[in-house]
């Protein structure tokens, strides 16, 4: 529980933490003053019912008649306003909690995409799925939203135990006895089998996840190689671990009440028994009798509801865990962007993947202006030549260099912003043409937008829709062909303006003369000053570049 709360504070930022206290002190106040109104409430029906005259003497004559209801109307004024008190607090908990978990999921997403690319390349989507989407509502409602809860449960219970010594201190030891051994019981059991099911809840969930992933991508392949049910019974048979570690987790919370009721019973008959073997039958034994009774059904629900949440936040630790570890929001580095890219140079750059080395002392010299092709067989490094330029990949050995100068990977991610690039298989957003080309939310750049969709061979395409620009492009784009995607994704580099354009294998889905427009397109940029570096295959292609670098030959 200790690493609960450190592991919690540390992942409020400050402002976070000073309202946190804020709003736990408040929802104390309410609650004393709950427990104010409860027994004034009890004073006035006293006061009313009473058939003694009335002996209230701090009361004002004017209040003091037991004819008048105008004691009843200002308890109702004012407990009215003390329950609109407590909504507007209890919402500002919620406001607070949502914000906190909205927070995290920015963060989150903000580390992932400043991530290195090994980890873009290796983690699993449904992994950082889980790390954006849920884990932060996780965070907030099972843990930070816990700890409030069991601050003010167990001032209530603080409260109550300090009326029950005031009142009569064996009292107090009897129900200690009554209650404490289920309590002990019932919490190391809960926390024995919630540890046990809570790596379990993480693993089968993030699994589900990724095998859905699957099944809702391959589409095609399951049909085609009928293999349906392989992809329904892998995902089935995760989920259905899940759900049972889950709501097993949750059955278990309904234990304490049910166990810590039945010695709250056994106690009051102890009692009574007591009272009725003594023989003593007064006021007092009632009493006391009704006061363990009020005491019992005012810790009980308080007990019950901490056993749950930290049951609960158990069940979460690992969630605070990971986020504790990664609660640093990862900078982009600062410095300048470079006025231009004049020079590439590869000096003696090697690269190797684990298994696999696929550059070894590889130089070469890119000027602006150049229409560089790059060519070789599959899996010699043509793309990994780009991901080396980007900064996505650090060399083993050798050096890179902008302009002359030794650009290390975060220097070269500067260059970003100068830089247009059409991956081998082109991405796609759920949304229009329009947005899908500019990857801006309502403004664009008339003239560039007009230039790409021109000259990537999208207006034509665009006619066929009354919507225009406007036609939603669904996920990964299934609803266009692939050579309309790699129109949509050209364009995009084109409607960039960058001074440094990158296509690796660009034109394999378009026709011939789509692909000789487009390569005199992109010839006549590289005679405007601009760059352009160009992974292909095909040999009528590389006839329109002034350089071509193959790794066939290294």
């Amino acid at each position: 529980m200790k690493n609960i709360l450190k592991n919690t504070w540390a992942v409020l930022e400050r402002k976070e933490k000073k309202r946190f206290v804020v709003l736990g002190l408040l929802d104390i106040l309410i609650s004393i003053i709950d427990i104010l109104s409860l027994a004034l409430l009890l004073w006035i029906i006293k006061f009313y019912i009473d058939p003694a005259p009335n002996r209230s003497s701090f009361l004002p004559g004017w209040l003091a008649d037991k004819n008048s209801v105008l004691i009843i109307a200002i308890f109702f004024f004012l407990f009215g306003l003390k329950n609109i008190a407590g909504f507007f607090i209890t919402r500002a908990q919620y406001n607070f909690i949502s914000r906190v978990a909205v927070r995290i999921s920015h963060d989150n997403l903000l580390n992932y995409q400043q991530a290195e690319f090994e980890e873009f390349i290796n983690v699993d989507s449904s992994a950082y799925i889980r790390k954006i989407s849920i884990q932060p509502f996780e965070f907030s409602q099972y843990l930070l939203s816990g700890i409030q809860q069991i601050i003010t449960q167990l001032f209530l219970v603080t409260i109550t135990v300090i009326a029950i010594l005031l009142f009569n201190a064996k009292l107090f030891f009897f129900l200690l006895l009554a209650l404490m051994p289920p309590v002990i019981l019932v919490f190391y059991f809960i926390k024995k089998r919630l540890t046990a099911a809570k790596r379990q809840i993480q693993s089968t969930n993030e699994k589900s996840f990724q095998y859905l992933l699957d099944a809702l991508k391959g589409f095609v392949e399951a049909n085609i190689y009928s293999r349906n049910a392989f992809f329904m019974n892998r995902f089935m048979n995760v989920r259905k671990k899940f759900s049972r570690y889950l709501f097993d987790s949750l059955s278990i919370q309904s234990l304490p009440s049910r166990i810590i009721e039945i010695f709250a019973v056994l106690g009051l008959f102890i009692l009574i028994a007591i009272a009725k073997w003594s023989g003593n039958n007064d006021t007092r034994a009632l009493l006391t009798i009704g006061a363990f009774m009020a005491a019992a059904y005012k810790i009980i629900p308080s007990v019950v509801k901490v056993i749950n949440i930290m049951g609960q936040m158990r069940a979460y630790e690992f969630s605070i865990n990971e986020l504790a570890q990664y609660r640093e929001v990862k900078k982009v580095p600062d410095g300048p962007i470079p006025p231009s890219i004049d020079l590439i140079e590869f000096r003696d750059v090697s690269f190797h993947y684990p298994n696999q080395s696929v550059l070894r002392d590889l130089s070469f010299t890119i000027k602006k202006g150049d229409f560089v092709g790059i060519t070789g067989e599959s899996g010699k490094g043509k793309t990994t030549i780009l991901n080396l330029l980007l900064g996505f990949l650090t060399p083993a050995s050798g050096e890179i260099q902008i302009n002359n100068i030794s650009a290390d990977s975060a220097e070269r991610k500067k260059c970003w912003p100068l830089v247009s690039y059409v991956r081998q298989q082109p991405f796609f957003i759920h949304d229009t043409i329009l947005r899908n080309i500019t990857l801006e939310e309502n403004e664009c750049h008339e003239s560039q937008l007009h230039c790409a969709v021109e000259v990537s061979g999208l207006k034509e395409f665009i006619s066929k829709f009354p919507e225009g620009l406007s036609k939603i492009i669904t996920e990964n784009g299934k609803n266009i062909s692939g050579g309309q995607q790699q129109r949509v994704a050209i364009a995009r580099a084109i409607y960039k303006n960058a001074e440094l354009i990158l296509l690796d294998e660009p034109f394999n889905e378009l026709d011939e003369q789509s692909t000789g427009s487009l390569l005199k397109h992109f010839r006549e940029l590289a005679s405007k000053n601009r760059t352009v570096i160009m992974i292909t295959h095909d040999r009528q292609s590389l006839s329109h570049c002034n350089k071509i670098i193959s790794l066939d030959e290294q």
